[in-house]
């Protein structure tokens, strides 16, 4: 019997429609958000990231064991997927699993429909006809066992305890190369130094950019008329949800209390999560658009895959060089030039 998995929903109806197969399926943009090696700690971070509660979160842990338990089988696995960063990051975990249940005999068939941007970065959706399916059934690719352990291997990295951008160069190989394109859109997530100026990471900052004294809901930042606000909705709303801004903002809101850099008021509390509040900046917040930060702890902190931002426990930092940019732990290159 032949146990068939996607991460897609497009794809998963295009398999149920074309070629009425069960799918099992769970669906989860892991370009935001944390994720962990272990698949028990990865579905619970998860749920806790989207605030999944009560059935909803029965629901969620029932589609990922479903897949896990597959994975756990010995039976043929198909894992249908696409060109898609998010999908492509689930098919490495996928990977990393099946290792880790069957180390002697880890094997994967493959089938990847529709189409995708060039560079991958799209939270999900992909054009995909049943026809798709039927053709890719004729013709799904088996991956080898050195092939699933490169991709468990990468896997490992992006949910590891640091940044991928934090690692040396290597081998400029494909394998590297996804990596730094992963690296750097992770690396946007994170606060950024320069010399002794410690400033906000792109996405706050572009953030902040559409904040003032007038009160803005999530809507409002990301519809402002100015070239932040076009980026917001241009550029990182293909990549990662609509929710994310909102649950941003809320954390900005929450973090250090009465001293906050955001603060908020109720809004349409029926239209949660874009229009159930509004916000605008402290004086706080204006000295941090304006000014940078004081110190890493100012910052509200954020989960993106295997560390955090903004923690003064860890704290990892974008730096600019000669080869592009890296993520290192503040205060690491003034400790090396010391030595």
């Amino acid at each position: 019997m032949t146990v068939h998995i996607t991460t897609n929903e497009d794809i998963r109806k295009a398999v149920q429609r074309g070629l009425r197969l069960p799918v099992r399926f769970v669906r989860d943009n892991v370009l935001e958000g944390p994720c962990a090696s272990e698949p028990e700690v990865h579905c619970e971070q998860r749920c806790d990231y989207w605030h999944i509660r009560g059935r909803e979160r029965t629901q969620f842990r029932s589609r990922f064991h479903d897949v896990i338990n597959a994975l756990k089988l010995r039976q043929k696995i198909v894992v249908w997927t696409s060109g898609l960063w998010s999908d492509r990051l689930m098919l490495w975990a996928l990977c990393a699993w099946r290792l880790r249940y069957r180390p002697e005999h880890p094997d994967l068939d493959i089938v990847v429909l529709g189409d995708a941007p060039e560079d991958g970065f799209s939270r999900g959706f992909v054009h995909v006809k049943p026809a798709d399916a039927r053709r890719g059934l004729d013709d799904p690719r088996a991956l080898s066992r050195t092939r699933v352990q490169h991709m468990a291997r990468s896997w490992r990295k992006v949910s590891g305890r640091s940044p991928v951008l934090s690692a040396g160069g290597g081998r400029a190989d494909r394998a590297r190369k996804d990596l730094v394109g992963l690296g750097t859109h992770q690396a946007a997530f994170f606060p950024r130094a320069d010399g002794s100026t410690l400033t906000l990471s792109r996405i706050d900052e572009l953030l902040f950019s559409c904040l003032g004294k007038d009160w803005s809901s999530p809507v409002d930042v990301l519809t402002h008329r100015s070239s932040a606000g076009a980026e917001l909705l241009k550029y990182w709303m293909i990549r990662i949800s609509d929710y994310f801004f909102a649950m941003r903002l809320r954390q900005w809101a929450e973090h250090r209390g009465a001293e906050a850099a955001l603060e908020s008021v109720p809004y349409r509390t029926d239209r949660p999560p874009m229009l159930e509040a509004r916000y605008r900046l402290t004086a706080v917040g204006d000295e941090i658009k304006r000014h940078g930060l004081a110190e890493i702890a100012q910052g509200a902190p954020l989960p993106v895959w295997g560390v955090t931002a903004y923690d003064p426990a860890a704290p990892w930092v974008v730096v600019d060089g000669p080869s592009g940019q890296r993520l290192e732990r503040l205060g690491e290159r003034a400790t090396q030039d010391v030595e």
